[in-house]
């Protein structure tokens, strides 16, 4: 009878250590991104521009994350910081896929005032 349970014991924890493996293997793979198609054999990479915004309007962090979740929607939009206490969003684009008006006219959306 010891024999079985000790055996039991060996299955679980071969399938935790299973279990961990993979769950390490799909992060390092998340964390990973394709190589693109680029010249002599250089992965090409999408230069990317800043843009500070003022918004006038902001009175909590409230406002500031719903600011920040309408920009970030938009297409071509590698990070978004907002902050309502300066009135102040910064946010990285890639110019080729959005344009600083794109940010302007989401915020506006929201009924706050911007400009860059």
């Amino acid at each position: 009878m010891r024999q079985r349970g000790g055996s039991f014991v060996t299955l679980i924890i071969v399938v935790v250590v299973i279990l961990v493996v993979t769950m390490i293997a799909l992060k390092s793979y998340q964390r990973s991104s394709p190589p693109m198609a680029g010249r002599a054999g250089q992965p090409a990479r999408a230069t990317l521009d800043n843009v500070e915004l003022t918004i006038e309007g902001m009175t909590s962090d409230t406002d500031a994350l719903q600011v920040s979740e309408a920009i970030r929607r938009l297409p071509g939009v590698a990070s978004v910081s907002v902050e309502y206490a300066s009135g102040t969003a910064r946010v990285g684009y890639n110019p080729q896929q959005a344009q600083p008006a794109d940010f302007v006219a989401a915020i506006e959306k929201l009924g706050f005032r911007a400009c860059y």
